[in-house]
Formats: C-alpha cells, structure tokens, sequence
C-alpha cells in the first residue's frame, strides 16, 4: 500500500512543479476570485436553456412564436407574377441597358444644366420670349370672344337671311370657310399607311 502512495506522489510532482511557478498561482487567484461570478453566469445559462427548453416543449408557445415568422416571411415570398416580371425583365436587360447608355449622357447633360443658375436663368429667359408671344395671343383672342360677347349680348335685332349672306362677303368669315373646306378634305382623304 506504501507503494501505491508513491507512485501517486510522483505523479504529482510535474503538477507542483507548475503550480510553484509565480504566473500559474497569479492566474489560479485570478480565477478563484472570479470564481462567483462565473458560478452566477452559468446559473444563468443553465435558467435559460431551462426556458428555452419549456418554450420548444410548449406546442402553443411554438406555434405563436412560429405562426407570426410566417406571417412576416410571406411577405417576402414571391409570386408567380412577382417572378414571371422578374424574367421578363431580365431578359430585356440588354435592351434596356443600350436605352440606358442612351439616356444617361442627356440625364448627365440636363442635370449639369439644372446645377448651373447661368444656364437655368438663361433657359427661364428663353422660355420666357417664346411663351410670352402665344400668351399674348391667347390674352388678345379671349378679349376679343369676351367683346363680342358683350355686343352680342347688346344686339337684339332679328338675324335675316340678308344678314347671313352679307355675313359670308365679310373676309374673316371665308378665311374660315376655306379654312373648314380644307379641313373636310383632307380628312376625307383615304389614309396611305
């Protein structure tokens, strides 16, 4: 029995060798102080595996917490349709691609514009002489129909057939009756495709 006690001395001999060392028995206080705060983490653990445990076991627990990840995943399922328009559009990528390289120059080009007040003010100015001639037109047409409203309203004498006739001698009243005869014909020409 003397024996066995022996040879279960030497076997600790390599043991206290490394525990004699300074930085072994620092890093073993080390660890024993931190000893209860390591003993509170796995007590953690261990009330939370236990939780998630009760939860799997659970069937209506499972199947609440399962039933709303599938209602927010169905959302990203795609449709046939959603999937139908995504190879359509992959295969008309090439054409859009060469409409892209068409486009994006003159996109480059109206954004510079739109950057520069230079060029806004000076496109502003040229808008401005080329609408304000038809504006002034519109402006002259509407006093003139609002005028001959006003008259209109003043005349109450009788419209006779000698007031029609003496009407169509009047020039602006055959510009338009040309005008209207043109029309008609042209529309009632066949359409050459």
């Amino acid at each position: 029995m003397q024996k066995t006690k022996i040879n279960h001395l030497s076997d600790l001999q390599p043991l206290l060798s490394l525990l004699s060392q300074k930085e072994v028995q620092n890093s073993l206080i080390q660890t024993l102080e931190k000893l209860p705060e390591l003993v509170d983490q796995y007590s953690a653990l261990e009330r939370n595996i236990a939780f998630i445990k009760s939860v799997i076991n659970d069937k209506e627990s499972m199947e609440y917490l399962l039933g709303g990840f599938e209602d927010e995943f169905q959302k990203y399922i795609p449709s046939k349709d959603s999937l139908e328009a995504l190879i359509t559009l992959v295969h008309n990528l090439p054409k859009y691609t060469k409409l892209l390289t068409v486009v994006e120059p003159i996109m480059d080009f109206l954004l510079s514009i739109s950057r520069d007040k230079e060029s806004v003010d000076y496109l502003y100015k040229g808008a401005k002489e080329i609408v304000g001639p038809i504006q002034q037109k519109v402006e002259n047409g509407w006093d003139l129909i609002l005028r001959a409203k006003i008259e209109a309203d003043k005349d109450h004498s009788p419209v006779t057939i000698f007031t029609v006739f003496k009407l169509i001698k009047e020039p602006a009243v055959q510009q338009s009756i040309h005008f209207i005869k043109a029309l008609l014909t042209i529309a009632s020409e066949p359409k050459s495709k």
